[in-house]
């Protein structure tokens, strides 16, 4: 298959859940497959970046220029609110990017276009070719979700702008493509809701299990890690949430607990936890894996968002035993007390927490098995084929 994949940014370096699934799934279908690459210029990197990509076999058009995108605030949120655009959509709308895919549609010839996100989606009108649009989230969930937790009257009806923008595209949108990919059956439900039967796939998250191996040389006694890009209000959330009402009731119960904040871009608040007794505020690592190892338990506190952890499968790929929320572990088929704690509120949660570090054999036993479940069921070999069917299916469906 020729295969053209559009993506709002360069799927490296692995930062984020996004980009570590965009780079996997494109490493997958290359394999046996002429995949060309549009992607954005969002970071002064990109432009080294892509070569990681073109390792792949790929070939990559980078957008350039595209580091000015507008900044998230009320005035775009706002803007947003008036042309019914979710703000991921009215951010995104590039005229270079527009026009760069016109070139790219006139001078090849593609069997498929693979859309990532309703960030891409917007362009579905330049071409009459079988497309895939590729749904990380359930964007209105997050958003819903986001304006439910804030008490500010102003935000609160920001968010809920944002919640309805972005059901109109689920609802209006999603239809216009040949199939639509989810990572969750959660996900899913909300999509089929829209789509005609038997469009929308169940495409889940997954892990590199040949990369993210056990290894607890070098794991240090009472160390709790969360990964996350730290500019995004979830990730914000959850950590804030840990440190503040979590975290010492641990503390109370084990000595000398260290809990790092791992990601990139920690805004005011997030830095600001750093000042909390053990609490350690990172910022952006060159490679998250060795924080993976370092860390005894892998807490995951999110109390707002959609789709799947990937931070959640590469800490099991690494035998690391995970305590989650129902919302951070949502889409998982992960059982609890077995290869997952899950716990909602301050008290279980810490409890769960203490239990694992004061427990080795208990956090040995969950660790294994969550390293089993991801082996036989995230592996991204096998969600790489999954996919694949999905674009063979679009494209041999009868007209």
């Amino acid at each position: 298959m020729k295969i053209l994949f559009l993506s709002p940014t360069v799927p490296y370096p692995l930062t984020d859940g996004g980009r570590i699934r965009v780079f996997n799934l494109l490493k997958q279908i290359a394999q046996n497959n002429d995949v060309t690459l549009l992607a954005l210029e969002t970071q002064p990197t990109d432009a080294e970046s892509i070569s990681n990509i073109q390792d792949l076999d790929i070939k990559v058009h980078l957008v350039p220029n595209a580091s000015t995108l507008p900044r998230v605030s009320l005035s775009t949120l706002f803007s947003a609110f008036f042309k019914r655009q979710p703000i991921t959509v009215a951010r995104y709308n590039v005229p270079a990017y527009r026009q760069r895919l016109k070139e790219l549609l006139s001078a090849e010839t593609f069997d498929l276009v693979h859309y990532e996100m309703f960030h891409t989606a917007q362009f579905y009108s330049e071409t009459d070719l079988p497309r895939v649009l590729s749904q990380q989230n359930v964007d209105s969930a997050i958003w819903r979700r986001l304006q439910s937790e804030t008490t500010n009257l102003f935000y609160k009806f920001a968010y809920w702008t944002q919640q309805l923008a972005f059901q109109r595209y689920e609802r209006v949108i999603s239809p216009k493509f040949d199939a639509v990919t989810c990572t969750s059956d959660i996900d899913a439900a909300v999509f089929q809701e829209h789509c005609v039967e038997d469009i929308v796939e169940v495409i889940p998250n997954g892990v590199d299990v040949t990369h993210y191996r056990p290894d607890f040389t070098s794991e240090e006694p009472a160390h709790l890690i969360y990964i996350g890009s730290m500019d995004w209000y979830p990730n914000e959330d959850a950590v804030s949430f840990f440190a503040e009402e979590v975290l010492p009731q641990i503390q109370s119960s084990v000595q000398d607990v260290k809990f790092s904040i791992v990601g990139g871009n920690p805004s005011a608040q997030v830095q600001k936890l750093g000042d909390k007794e053990g609490v350690v505020v990172t910022g952006r690592v060159p490679e998250i894996k060795p924080y993976f190892a370092g860390a005894t338990v892998f807490v995951v506190p999110l109390r707002i968002g959609s789709g799947t952890r990937l931070k959640i499968l590469e800490a099991l790929a690494m035998g690391k035993a995970v305590v989650s929320t129902t919302v951070g572990a949502e889409g998982l088929a992960l059982r609890d007390g077995e290869e997952i704690f899950i716990a909602d509120e301050p008290k279980t949660f810490a409890e769960a927490v203490t239990r694992l570090l004061t427990d080795s054999s208990l956090r040995q036993k969950i660790g294994e098995n969550g390293r089993a479940r991801v082996e036989q069921d995230y592996d991204w070999r096998n969600i790489g084929k999954k996919l694949l069917a999905v674009y063979e299916s679009v494209i041999t469906k009868p007209i």
